[in-house]
């Protein structure tokens, strides 16, 4: 099992990084990823200031429990609330989760900013829990995934139930963009976005089944191939 979003005491979650670690080492957890919040306005956050830190802090879990392997990311809000002219390279970072890409809803910047960012970028960039039927409705898939592939930007399966509609998560509703998405080398991550609830911490069953639904395990190896490049160097 596994979850590449969580956040704790670093951001706006309530549980410690170690509390979350030795949780899920109980639930018996293969991968798990640390992703507070970036400097947002929008809630408790990392300070640019305090990076150094938090990810010091991983990086002593990592070596503290090796039953599991614990990755290092970030979630950055993709709008007006965070200085993103002033973003870090993250050099250190696993990979980096930028939520409210091109959604309207949030005030997210468009797709285009972040192609910009992602050129000074090296570790894997996700797009978190996003609205794909809505954000790209007007939007070529085709040459939407074109792009996705070609700027090495992945997508993630988020099984929080904020990222529903009727009960519905965003990726099911947007599985004709998933059936074409296994024709690319689109990177896939899951998550579920856990603050406070700690069973949530090993429920991506469904985005799991998704996937298997519709053949997409090999974008789901790539990602775990390009985070495990950065862990294992």
């Amino acid at each position: 099992m596994m979850n590449f979003h969580i956040h704790t005491t670093w951001s706006d979650g309530i549980y410690t990084p170690e509390i979350i670690v030795r949780e899920a080492i109980k639930r018996k957890m293969e991968k798990i990823a640390i992703t507070d919040h970036y400097q947002t306005r929008k809630v408790s956050s990392v300070p640019k200031k305090y990076l150094k830190m938090y990810v010091e802090d991983i990086q002593t879990l990592r070596k503290k429990y090796r039953d599991i392997e614990i990755y290092i990311g970030i979630e950055v809000d993709f709008s007006p609330r965070t200085d993103i002219d002033k973003l870090p390279s993250f050099e250190e970072f696993d990979f980096i989760l930028f939520e409210y890409v091109q959604d309207s809803l949030w005030e997210g910047y468009p797709l285009w900013m972040l192609l910009d960012i992602r050129k000074k970028i090296e570790s894997p960039v996700i797009l978190a829990h996003n609205d794909l039927l809505r954000n790209f409705r007007n939007s070529d898939i085709h040459a939407l995934l074109r792009v996705l592939e070609a700027d090495k930007i992945g997508i993630e399966l988020n099984t929080n139930l904020n990222y529903t509609k009727l009960g519905d998560f965003y990726y099911r509703l947007a599985a004709p963009i998933f059936e074409r998405v296994r024709d690319f080398q689109i990177p896939i991550s899951v998550g579920s976005d856990l603050h406070e609830e700690l069973d949530l911490l090993d429920e991506v069953d469904d985005a799991l089944s998704f996937i298997q639904e519709l053949h997409l395990e090999k974008n789901l190896k790539l990602f775990l191939k390009e985070i495990g490049k950065r862990y294992e160097g």
